[in-house]
């Protein structure tokens, strides 16, 4: 019996010493960065404060996460120790990063003198180092508290920690890293510089550290070309939203980028870009911000008179003009406000004239497709180069059979525009189309006329659509006389008369012409004529 009890008692150890084999060989759990395991007493003589030193199981160079206010605390002693390890500096940066996804924790950690700390290793010996301490920054500056501690950066620590690195504030320090051979700590600065310009307290920061010129200096030994690597395609990214934001909101924040070449290198990049608008090396959302963005800086850089004449002198409209046709709506847009502050210019207006009629003409035709500002950007600038008599006729040519486009852009006033495609040398079709949209502004008031657009308002002084056509539009009773020989176009050549003949001045100009014999009707159509022109002041509309 004892023997069968011990034999029976075997196989249960056996199957628990497998059991445990099985947990010995389960992978390892990795533990939270900074995360030590503490076990602690609830009795008296283990918890009595004064009986034992309760700092005695902490090392120096050890990573630990204190409770409370001794959190960041504890974090930033161990960042300020001279002579720590380079990887125990790194695990303390990640572990601030790991625990400020949320802005109490921020604040706590600035409170901290986190940003000190973070500024101080910016110009460590150590890569690695220099790459968690820029991501930190970067999150701190996300809050106006962290930015507010940036001039400042580390002057307030003692000199004996900052003798090695020396002391000042954190923005220079950020764009010395642009520089760094690192590919990683160049995208970390770039990424942090891009958080600080989130607000406006944060854009003048930038200008006023002098750090717009840092950056338009990488950038000019960067572009035009392409960036080789997924690292320096974000770091492009980042620095063109820093100076998209800093051109927008801060004052004096473009003067750094004229007189450089920097927007003639930028138009190049833009120029190289595969015509997919994919860069090789970046994801593709990250592709498409990085066009919106550099064509927004265009944009902004636009609104000063310096910004226009290099685009201009660097043929930035043709640059500009490709990316009208893009697939993603949003670089369409920069695409055309960048346009826009280019027709502000007598040469701008004539590069558009050559190089984006089409575009804009396909734009405006897409109707809904397209957002609002899209739309209404597109007809301002329209209008704008319209002050280019060449691009007024040009322009209202490829649109004459949208009157809703003519009518949003030149109101009354599109009669001039399209008065030249009336005449004989036209084709047949063109000229019917043009008598069409000419009798529907000479029978309809325009909601354009109450915008001053080129080359005249013609409701500025009371005066009809009729009166209007007969000054603007040259010889245009020879040629609706002419075109009511073309059968097909008969009809709506008599009604463009009929239209203009409800007014004093044309009737009277028809029965000069008519009694000197200078138009040439059909004799089936000469009574008609003759009964409109001396008609009497009861046809007055």
């Amino acid at each position: 019996k004892i023997g069968l009890r011990r034999g029976a008692c075997r196989t249960p150890r056996r199957r628990r010493s497998a059991r445990a084999g099985a947990a010995m060989a389960a992978p390892a759990v990795h533990q939270l960065q900074g995360y030590k395991r503490h076990i602690t007493s609830e009795f008296l003589k283990d918890r009595y404060p004064y009986l034992e030193d309760i700092n005695g199981h902490l090392k120096r160079d050890d990573v630990s996460m204190a409770f409370g206010s001794r959190l960041f605390p504890r974090l930033v002693e161990q960042l300020t120790t001279p002579g720590m390890a380079p990887e125990t500096l790194c695990e303390a940066l990640r572990t601030i990063c790991d625990l400020c996804s949320n802005q109490e924790n921020k604040c706590e950690a600035i409170a901290s003198d986190v940003v000190a700390a973070a500024t101080n290793l910016l110009m460590h010996e150590s890569v690695l180092v220099k790459r968690d301490a820029a991501r930190v920054i970067g999150s701190m500056a996300l809050l106006i508290v962290g930015r507010s501690n940036m001039p400042v950066g580390n002057t307030a620590m003692a000199k004996k920690l900052t003798s090695s690195t020396g002391a000042g504030a954190t923005l220079p320090r950020l764009a010395k890293l642009l520089f760094d051979k690192d590919e990683l700590v160049q995208m970390n600065a770039a990424r942090a510089m891009q958080a600080i310009t989130v607000f406006r307290d944060g854009c003048q920061q930038v200008v006023d550290q002098d750090t717009v010129r840092k950056i338009a200096q990488y950038l000019n030994a960067t572009l035009p070309d392409i960036p080789r690597t997924e690292p320096l395609s974000l770091c492009l990214l980042y620095l063109l939203q820093t100076l998209a934001a800093v051109t927008m909101y801060a004052n004096g924040g473009m003067k750094d980028l004229f007189g450089v070449s920097f927007i003639k290198n930028l138009l190049g990049f833009l120029e190289r870009v595969p015509e997919d608008g994919k860069l090789p090396h970046a994801p593709p959302t990250e592709s498409m911000e990085t066009l919106r963005q550099a064509l927004r800086v265009l944009w902004h850089c636009g609104n000063d008179p310096r910004g226009r004449k290099e685009t201009l002198q660097a043929q930035g409209v043709r640059v500009i003009t490709g990316y009208l046709m893009t697939g993603d709506p949003k670089v369409r847009e920069a695409a055309v406000c960048a346009l826009n502050v280019a027709s502000l210019e007598t040469q701008g207006k004539r590069d558009i004239l050559e190089h984006s009629q089409e575009g804009l003409a396909t734009l405006l035709n897409n109707g809904d497709s397209e957002t609002p500002y899209l739309h209404e950007t597109c007809v301002q600038l329209v209008r704008c180069a319209s002050e280019l008599p060449a691009f007024r006729f040009s322009f209202a040519r490829r649109i004459v059979e949208a009157k809703s486009l003519l009518e949003k852009i030149y109101g009354t006033a599109a009669l001039a525009a399209i008065g030249p495609l009336l005449q004989p040398k036209e084709a047949l079709a063109t000229r019917t189309k043009a008598a069409e949209v000419t009798v529907y502004f000479l029978e309809t008031q325009s909601e354009g006329d109450r915008i001053k657009v080129p080359p005249v308002c013609p409701t500025d002084n009371g005066q009809s659509s009729a009166d209007f056509a007969l000054e603007e539009c040259i010889d245009i009773f020879h040629n609706l006389v002419s075109l009511l020989h073309e059968p097909t176009a008969k009809d709506v050549a008599m009604r463009c008369l009929e239209a203009l003949c409800r007014s004093k001045r044309p009737r009277e100009e028809l029965a000069q012409l008519l009694a000197d014999s200078r138009v040439d009707p059909p004799e089936a159509c000469r009574a008609d004529l003759q009964e409109m022109a001396s008609g009497g002041d009861a046809a007055e509309n």
